[in-house]
């Protein structure tokens, strides 16, 4: 039995650039990986994919990837894998992108390392767009859709996550961009500067902000954290809002009233340079262990 850490991530921020001929949006922006994990368990098996959350097996980017790495191989995949989904669904964390790769990474890992690490984020990218980040995490700048990664070094943050309880839909979201959310002249290396020098003033996310406007919940805990004068984001395509630092238990408190959950998260560094970790290695992202396989 194979336990795995498939950790959440952060947008810093996100800035919409333009409407591309392939139907999807131009953007910049800045990954952050978290320490919110969805656990994975694996043994071997006829395969199947089932998470606690019940999200039907074909319709998981998991199961997806699976099939897409054993057409690409040539391999033909026989594990049985359960997923506790901690990290929220619908949250703009990527925890269904970030179950893709790390399952990606493990099974090319277990069958002999048939992929590169480059050929593991070009089947990933060809799934899910934020898929490619989680291969290796840590942070990086995102292009394109997302998908052409630049990883980037930033000092280690705490941050204070907060989930309204709602599913925002990431299509729904980008479906309503108007001319005016767009951005242009960006100063990409000014961005990343002021980030290394624990600057935020010029984060944004105008489609957080879209979020916002469409999911009441999700404009409520973005507007009750300003009203304290913490300057807050939504990440992704919302509905999870963050802020650098730490909660307060006054925080804790307002959000137990409200049916919000709270999370208190670290930024995390770049899994591998090059390589994935070795199971048992007792590394963040990959643990060993025996327990009893999950039944559903």
């Amino acid at each position: 039995m194979l336990r795995l850490l498939s950790p959440a991530k952060l947008n810093l921020g996100l800035w919409l650039l333009g409407k591309r001929s392939d139907g999807y949006h131009e953007v910049f922006t800045i990954y952050q990986s978290i320490s919110l994990f969805d656990e994975i368990f694996i043994e071997e098996g006829p395969l199947r994919v089932e998470t606690s959350t019940g999200i039907p097996m074909e319709e998981n980017l998991v199961y997806k990837g699976i099939r897409a790495f054993e057409k690409y191989t040539g391999k033909a995949v026989e594990l049985s894998i359960f997923i506790q989904k901690n990290i929220p669904e619908g949250g703009g964390l990527g925890g269904g992108s970030s179950n893709l790769a790390t399952l990606l990474t493990a099974i090319n890992e277990l069958y002999g390392k048939p992929l590169s690490e480059e050929e593991l984020i070009e089947l990933a990218g060809s799934i899910s767009s934020d898929a490619p980040f989680f291969i290796r995490g840590g942070s990086a700048v995102g292009r394109g859709r997302g998908e052409r990664l630049e990883w980037v070094e930033l000092p280690h943050r705490t941050f204070t996550v907060v989930y309204p309880g709602v599913r925002a839909s990431t299509s729904r979201v980008y479906s309503c961009v108007r001319a005016e959310d767009l951005t242009d002249n960006l100063d990409e290396d000014k961005i990343i500067d002021c980030l290394r020098a624990g600057d935020f003033s010029l984060l944004e996310n105008r489609l957080g902000e879209l979020s916002a406007e469409l999911y009441p919940q999700v404009g409520e805990v973005l507007r009750f954290l300003r009203s304290l004068g913490i300057r807050s984001w939504v990440s992704g395509s919302g509905s999870c809002v963050f802020y650098v630092g730490e909660p307060t238990a006054w925080l804790e408190q307002a959000c137990r009233l409200r049916g919000w959950k709270l999370f208190r998260v670290e930024s995390l560094g770049c899994s591998s340079t090059g390589r994935a970790p070795d199971f048992g290695s007792g590394g963040s992202w990959f643990e060993s262990r025996h327990p009893s396989f999950p039944q559903t």
